[in-house]
């Protein structure tokens, strides 16, 4: 194989890097697509995101390594492409975006192997494995069951959020305070939020019930989180976390959680305004949240809405904020976060 890094022609697509566990924009640039060719040195098989480590020769005949990242190790495999693949000494090429700071670094969409095979991260065509050709799960009556996030065209985790300009002035100091490439709390392997948890793409999520529970259970960052059906309020004093406590009731087939006793955290990674740095979309402790769960069986969607409210940080209500899910034979596997360095390898 040609040992060199090229800049392809043909521009890349980014419909493949859309199932990224934290913003692509702000890391990667699609406008640069490279293409790897070399050995693979070390595979960092880990979760939320994985690392692969390539040593190849430069346009200059320079021996360098590079680095790639791209989903975690446990939807990798799920797509096809496992640890046993990636072993130190195997010959392979890599294409994707490069690091919008650092040449060796990239984001890798496929994978070529020397004997013919391609293998796209999203599984085949760029689709997830649930969606490849498998046969459907059984037609679901009710939210309960295993579900898996939907496509959902243009959805970005990085861009423009309205509410950056609703801020209160407590909320623009919190805001200045924080650096959205060092503070993150995914990098401590904290889930950050519930809406983040909901949003996270190719894990599954199981809805079950357990007499006056419902239990939702994230393969992201190995959330469970107890909805308490027999209680109306939050504990007066209670432990507060990232995920808060949540309380809930039907309404008819509706599943209805409140939660509060929130700590104050982070809603969005990242904030991109035009000629303004990267921010980041914090909430404070006042944070309280109502998600709407239901069943769509003509569709066989599992639709959620989530609506908040934090008057502390924000001079006014959230949106609604609507995701939707399909039904799933997936099982969920631990997710065993590995937390990660400012760079994001553990090195």
């Amino acid at each position: 194989m040609v040992r060199k890094i090229a800049t392809l022609i043909a521009a890349a697509s980014i419909a493949t890097v859309a199932g990224a566990h934290h913003s692509f924009e702000p890391h990667f640039d699609n406008k640069k697509p490279v293409s790897i060719s070399g050995k693979v040195t070390q595979y960092e098989a880990r979760n939320p995101h994985s690392y692969l480590h390539i040593q190849a020769v430069d346009e200059n005949g320079r021996t360098q390594e590079y680095i790639c990242e791209s989903h975690g190790v446990t939807q990798l495999t799920r797509n096809g492409i496992t640890p046993a693949m990636l072993k130190p000494g195997t010959l392979l090429r890599v294409d994707g975006s490069q690091s919008r700071n650092d040449v060796h670094r990239c984001f890798f969409n496929n994978v070529y192997f020397p004997d013919g095979r391609a293998l796209n991260v999203n599984g085949p065509r760029g689709a997830p494995v649930a969606q490849s050709g498998l046969p459907a799960p059984a037609p679901r009556k009710d939210i309960f069951g295993t579900w898996l996030l939907a496509p959902m065209p243009g959805r970005l985790t990085a861009g423009p959020q309205p509410m950056i300009q609703s801020l209160t002035e407590a909320g623009k100091a919190a805001v200045a305070r924080y650096n959205p490439f060092k503070d993150d709390p995914a990098f401590r392997c904290d889930p950050v939020a519930v809406r983040r948890v909901w949003g996270a793409p190719g894990t599954p999520l199981s809805i079950t019930r357990e007499k006056d529970r419902v239990i939702l259970r994230h393969e992201w960052m190995d959330v469970k989180r107890i909805v308490y059906l027999d209680m109306r309020e939050h504990p007066k004093g209670g432990k507060r976390t990232s995920l808060g406590h949540s309380i809930g009731r039907f309404e008819g087939d509706t599943l209805v959680i409140e939660t509060g006793n929130y700590a104050a955290g982070v809603l969005n990674q990242y904030v991109e305004m035009p000629g303004q740095p990267t921010r980041g979309l914090l909430h404070s402790a006042a944070l309280t949240s109502v998600e709407r769960v239901r069943l769509d069986a003509a569709r066989q969607r599992l639709v959620v809405e989530i609506t908040m409210k934090d008057p502390e940080f924000f001079t006014r209500d959230f949106d609604a904020y609507t995701l939707e899910f399909g039904p799933s034979d997936l099982k969920l596997e631990p997710f065993n976060c590995s937390r990660e360095g400012v760079d994001g390898t553990l090195r």
